[in-house]
């Protein structure tokens, strides 16, 4: 039974913000990038063989056919004409890659999440043969494992039904280490029509001897109403093989499907911003204070904690953070806790501290801000709490300040209340983000605020 909206959002995004999803990416996921589907890749090769196409068409034994009748190296050909050009802006795979996934795995032999990556700076790892798996440090950068080859390496790629039924032998790491992450991660499968045996193969071998104790994966695909084993083919994905299924009316549903995603995952990120230079005790204590409530109550919601750092206020949050977790007994406190440091000390600083707050900033739903110390003999435009208010009131993040006298927050929180209008969040509340009141109450009501924003996701 397909699984609603909702559900889908809530437990995927629980999923990602724990680090422990992967994706596989199929064919139709390049295609809005300018590469063809199998059906359009074989397209030529189909009319060559004069085989019409069909939903039943076994694409690696038609590649069989072509190459017994015209030789492999001209199948080769052929599909490197198809396959080897520059990639589209892809809105899909942007969302795609804003989701956080450290391993990509694909049976495509394009380059389309490849040059998705470069684009946004980010350094991957390419992985298509079994020797590469010993060339690699697999923690260290995004991994795209190509099951099928790549378009850069051509006698290597999985075309044929040859090619297929020697896998086991050709590519057994890579299948050791797709298994692997089946039994360890939560798949999003998205273009892929599971026609195959590659996958599904992998996937029955599990539940052979998991049964059902193995996890589930999930899976965005196109409603055929039209089809009356359609219906059918969901029940078994989801009873054999353990694939949740999100139905959709139109293909073009997805990315805004995948945006949603990715708010919800983003609004479960607070970036915390405050720091001062005083070594005033009371400033000192509030510090201590509002750090320890707000890293408890935010934490103990099931929300991430980003911070860069800011002078004593920056360190006590840290500290209070790994306390509550290590009491709680989570080990892997970076997933909870993500530290960015702003640091840069050359010519060009200014514009590559900005640069990496609006990135880090981006990738949270909510801003809370405390102290921070008004500059002296420049323009407010040169405090980095006020920087980062302006960066996520111009991203249209949930900003939430707290007034602290004779500080920037304080100027902030003035700044907000003047035009709270256009915090709606703030109206009934914003009185209490003040460090007159107890911090313990400040941490609750800031809860709040973000809960209720997160209901109304729910909506």
């Amino acid at each position: 039974m397909p699984i609603s909206l909702n559900q889908f959002l809530r437990q995927f995004a629980k999923q990602a913000l724990d680090e422990r999803v992967s994706l596989f990416l199929g064919a139709g996921g390049s295609r809005e990038a300018g590469y063809p589907n199998w059906a359009e890749l074989f397209s030529p090769i189909a009319d060559d063989l004069g085989t019409p196409i069909t939903e039943a068409t076994d694409f690696y034994r038609l590649a069989q056919y072509y190459s017994n009748t015209f030789g492999q190296a001209e199948l080769r050909k052929r599909i490197n004409e198809r396959i080897n050009r520059s990639s589209a802006e892809s809105p899909l795979l942007s969302e795609l890659i804003k989701i956080g996934f450290t391993n990509i795995w694909t049976t495509n032999f394009d380059n389309a999440i490849e040059s998705s990556f470069q684009k946004n700076d980010v350094l991957i790892n390419k992985v298509f043969k079994d020797a590469d798996f010993s060339n690699i440090d697999i923690n260290k950068r995004i991994n795209i494992f190509k099951m099928n080859g790549d378009v850069t390496n051509l006698e290597g790629i999985v075309a044929t039904q040859s090619d297929y039924e020697q896998y086991i032998d050709t590519h057994r790491i890579m299948l050791m280490f797709f298994k692997r992450e089946l039994l360890s991660s939560t798949f999003l499968f998205i273009g892929y029509s599971f026609t195959d045996h590659l996958v599904l193969g992998c996937l029955s071998e599990i539940m052979r001897y998991l049964g059902g104790t193995s996890n589930y994966h999930y899976t965005i695909l196109k409603n055929r109403r039209d089809d009356p084993y359609f219906k059918h083919f969901v029940d078994d994905l989801e009873q054999r093989y353990h694939i949740r299924v999100l139905l959709v009316e139109d293909y073009c549903e997805i990315t805004n499907v995948l945006k949603r995603l990715n708010t919800r995952i983003q609004n479960r990120r607070v970036f915390i911003s405050g720091a001062f230079r005083s070594y005033d005790e009371r400033i000192e204590e509030y510090s201590h204070n509002l750090a320890q409530s707000l890293s408890k109550h935010l934490l103990k919601a099931d929300y991430r904690i980003v911070n860069g750092i800011g002078r004593h206020f920056g360190t006590h949050l840290i500290g209070y953070a790994n306390e509550y977790l290590a009491k709680q007994g989570i080990k892997d406190m970076e997933r909870y806790l993500i530290i960015k440091p702003f640091v840069r000390n050359n010519e060009t600083a200014a514009i590559e501290k900005k640069a990496m707050r609006q990135k880090v900033i981006g990738q949270c739903g909510a801003a809370i801000y405390i102290f921070g110390d008004p500059p002296t003999n420049s323009p407010l435009t040169d405090s980095g709490v006020w920087e980062e208010y302006q960066i996520a009131h111009e991203q249209h993040k949930v900003v939430i300040p707290i007034a602290y006298p004779g500080m920037v927050s304080s100027i902030i929180w003035e700044t907000v209340m003047k035009n709270v209008t256009e915090f709606p969040y703030l109206e009934r509340v914003g009185m209490l983000l003040d460090s007159q009141q107890p911090t313990e109450i400040v941490a609750k009501v800031i809860v709040q605020i973000l809960d209720s924003i997160q209901e109304r996701l729910d909506d």
